[in-house]
This record gives C-alpha cells, sequence and structure tokens, in this order.
C-alpha cells in the first residue's frame, strides 16, 4: 500500500507539471480548469491519506498506553512495529505480480485439429470463462469463425448462423450490404439461411462490387480469391458441434462456464469482506466493550461516523476514481460493514466484564491479553458468527447490484450480477436472467439459512 501511495503521489504531480507546462504555453480556460482539477486531486489525496494516518497513528498510541503495565507485551509490540516499518519501507520487499504467459482458450482444440497434439483432457464444461470459442483462423488479416453471440441452450453452431458469418464476411471484403443487392428479377436478396444461399449471396455480391465504378481488375481479383477461401473454410465447419447447457453470453462466452467461475467470485467477495469486517468488528467493540469509559464515549462516534457511510454510493465514487478492481470492492465493503459486529461484541463485552468469571480473572492478576482472548471473547463472540452469515449474504447482493448497474467487476471478470445485466441488453435473453439470477438467489437464500441455524443453536433459550 505504500508503494502504491507513492505512484499516486508521483502521478499526479507528474499530471500538475503537464498541466501547468500546457498553462503556460496556452493560458485558454480549459487549460486553467485542467491544472485546477489536477491541483485539487492531489490536495484532496493529502487530506484523505493525511486523516487515515492521523487515525492509524492514534490508534497505535492507545495501544501502546494500554500495554505500558505489561513490559514484555509493549517490548514485543515495538519490536513488531520496528520490523513492519522497515519491510514497508524496504522496495526489495515488495512483492511483484508474476507475468503469466497463458496459451490461447482455443489452442489446445485448434492443437487437435491439426494433428499437432494427439489428446486433450478437457473438464466436463470443456470452456474456459473468457473462451471466445470462435476456432479461428487467419486469412490476410482477416479473421475466421462462427461467432457465437448470445445464442440460447443447445447445440451451436447452427447451419443458420453459418450461413450468416459467410454473408458477413463477403460483405467486409467486398464493402457491399446483402440490403443493397437485388437478383436478377430485381427483389430483395434474403437472409441466407443455408450453405448453398450463402454461396448464392456471395455470388451476387461479387457482381455487384464488379459493377461499381471504380471497380479494379486485378484488385477484384484477389478479393475474389480471399472470400472463395474465407466461404470454403466456414463451409467446412461442422454444425452442432458445441453443446451449451445454458447457452451464451453477448460476447459469445458459455454461460455455463462463467456461473461456476462467478461462484467462486461470489464466494470471494461474501467471504473476504466479511472477514474483514468481522475482526474490525470484534476489535473496536471488544475495546469499547471492556474499557467503557472514555474509550467506549469516544469510540462510539467513531462508529457512528462509519455507519452513516452510504456503502453503495462509496463504491460508485471508488469506482470513477480508481476503476473497476475486486480487491478494491472487498476492501472497501470490509472496511465499512464492520459496524454491525462492532455494537454485537462492545453490548457482549459490557455484559461480560460485570461477571464473576471475569472479575476473579482481574482480582487474581490474569495478564489483560488472557481476560481478553481466553475468557470473554470465546463466550462474547457468538452473537457475531450469526451476523457474519448474513453479512456474506450481503457482500454477494453489493457486488451483484454494483455488476447489474455497469459499475462493478472488468465484463471479463464472471460476476452474477453483470450476466444478468446483459439480460436486458438490446432485448430480453430468458437464459441471461434466470440461470445469473437463481445462482445469486440460492447463495444469498443458503447464507441466510445457516445465519438463522446458528441462531437456533446458540441461543440458550431455545427448546429442543
Amino acid at each position: 500500500m505504500i508503494f502504491t501511495l507513492i505512484k499516486d503521489h508521483s502521478e499526479m504531480l507528474k499530471q500538475i507539471g503537464a498541466d501547468l507546462e500546457r498553462f503556460t504555453t496556452d493560458a485558454s480556460d480549459e487549460n486553467e480548469r485542467a491544472l485546477g482539477k489536477s491541483r485539487w486531486s492531489l490536495y484532496w489525496w493529502w487530506v484523505r491519506w493525511g486523516l487515515a494516518g492521523i487515525i492509524a497513528i492514534a490508534l497505535y498510541a492507545l495501544s501502546i498506553v494500554k500495554l505500558r503495565l505489561h513490559l514484555r507485551w509493549l517490548v514485543v509490540a515495538l519490536v513488531l512495529s520496528a520490523g513492519l516499518l522497515g519491510t514497508l519501507l524496504t522496495p526489495g520487499a515488495r512483492i511483484k505480480p508474476i507475468a503469466i504467459d497463458a496459451a490461447p482458450d482455443h489452442f489446445y482444440r485448434e492443437a487437435i485439429a491439426d494433428g499437432r497434439a494427439e489428446q486433450a483432457l478437457f473438464p466436463l464444461i470443456p470452456y474456459s470463462p473468457n473462451d471466445g470459442l470462435v476456432d479461428q483462423t487467419t486469412i490476410n488479416d482477416e479473421q475466421v469463425g462462427v461467432r457465437n453471440v448470445l445464442r440460447s441452450p443447445g447445440k451451436h453452431p447452427r447451419t443458420t448462423d453459418i450461413a450468416r458469418e459467410m454473408q458477413s464476411q463477403a460483405e467486409n471484403i467486398y464493402g457491399i450490404r446483402l440490403y443493397e443487392v437485388t437478383d436478377d428479377e430485381g427483389n430483395e436478396v434474403p437472409i441466407p439461411t443455408t450453405i448453398d444461399e450463402a454461396y448464392a449471396a456471395a455470388d451476387l455480391l461479387w457482381g455487384a462490387y464488379q459493377e461499381q465504378p471504380n471497380f479494379n481488375p486485378d484488385r477484384g481479383q484477389s478479393r475474389l480469391e480471399e472470400a472463395q477461401s474465407v466461404l470454403d473454410r466456414l463451409s467446412d465447419i461442422e454444425p452442432d458441434t458445441r453443446l451449451h447447457l445454458m447457452g451464451t453470453t453477448i460476447s459469445g462466452r458459455d454461460l455455463t462456464s462463467r456461473m461456476i467461475h462467478g461462484s467462486r467470485i461470489a464466494l470471494y467477495i461474501g467471504f473476504i469482506s466479511t472477514s474483514i469486517a468481522v475482526v474490525i468488528g470484534i476489535i473496536i467493540g471488544g475495546l469499547l466493550g471492556y474499557f467503557a469509559g472514555w474509550v467506549d464515549l469516544i469510540g462510539l462516534r467513531l462508529v457512528e461516523i462509519f455507519a452513516s457511510i452510504p456503502v453503495i454510493m462509496l463504491l460508485i465514487m471508488i469506482v470513477a476514481f480508481y476503476g473497476r478492481s475486486l480487491v478494491l470492492m472487498m476492501v472497501v465493503i470490509g472496511l465499512t460493514g464492520w459496524v454491525g459486529y462492532a455494537y454485537f461484541m462492545r453490548a457482549e463485552f459490557l455484559k461480560l466484564r460485570k461477571m464473576d468469571y471475569v472479575m476473579a480473572a482481574k482480582a487474581s492478576g490474569t495478564p489483560l491479553y488472557l481476560i481478553l482472548f481466553k475468557h470473554m471473547l470465546p463466550n462474547g463472540v457468538a452473537p457475531v458468527l450469526v451476523g457474519a452469515s448474513f453479512g456474506i449474504a450481503g457482500g454477494i447482493m453489493t457486488e451483484a447490484a454494483l455488476s447489474f448497474i455497469g459499475l462493478g467487476l472488468e465484463p471479463s471478470e464472471p460476476s452474477w450480477g453483470q450476466m444478468l445485466d446483459q439480460a436486458r441488453q438490446g432485448g430480453f435473453y430468458w437464459w441471461m436472467a434466470i440461470y445469473p439470477g437463481m445462482g445469486i438467489f440460492l447463495t444469498v437464500f443458503a447464507y441466510n439459512l445457516i445465519g438463522e441455524a446458528l441462531r437456533d443453536v446458540i441461543d440458550p433459550r431455545a427448546v429442543d
């Protein structure tokens, strides 16, 4: 994070320098506004991260003050803090992502078709979530293949799809659209549905191309050869060779594969964001409930500030400023969703701190960390675990809502909410609405049932 902040600050300074140079050369209103916007971004950067730094330092100082009576743990905390600070400030300790030069999605299918591979082991769904499903060959920089865009569940490509692709390729090569051409009787040419009709339509397009005023015989002959080669390759494609159990998306990717991989993203967001929120909520709520007094008074103001933050609006602002990121989304949801857990933990610790076994532990000189983590935390964490199951469902719903309005993850990421959004683009596609919608519903419903079950199990007043 330290390196990210330094990089952002350097980029802002470079942008201000570039805007200042443009304003010095041309003092126009547009350049002045751009310079002011860059400077305001830098000011806001300092305010935002300066406030975060002050809060972090204050919490750290409070922790050190509370540990001053326990010399051993104070020394351990200081040593760990020094080691962590040294690690953050060491450039060699920065973890760099590993560049993965992965093979294209269709590499293995092409290798088998060309005889370069004897066999390949595919999963039950033989498509990756970003597989375009167009085994493409290249002819004069023209990609040849049947576009598999928004197909309903079933076998594909159909003969109609191949014929229309042949028509589209011929139109692109000759630069003429089929609706601009008429047959020998002066009638409009219908869209081809068979291979023979596609060849006939290509012949009519060739005839219209020859009648153009700027027709060049040499160039026309090369275009004809190119078109014939493309059409022959397309006509060799066997129809109904692929089975899509749930159909395909707008970009021609298998929906079943994206549904399976989308579950991983949903669980990532639910578990990680809830884990962050639970950890923060337990720590803050436990400290407020145990120490009470002025610590509780000041801490509750902090909790109220975070409780008033509209999460959806904050996520929209984060996406607008920093772009779409799964990690950033999980962190933001986690950092804003701990308020409920803190209230739960505070209430439990306020009750437990007056219990006899806690008072006895204090009287016997038990260290503070043992009182908190061994005696009080196991007895007060049960309500938080119940709320965590509902928090996982809430995180999934938040990501799905953002993706549905187009502000979620990148289009390449298989998000259920993003798939649900595609169901209404240019029409209504039932398979794009039912399957992602059912995935979201069943997952959220399952976690709600888990939460209800945990509530019944830990409720001491429940009757067997």
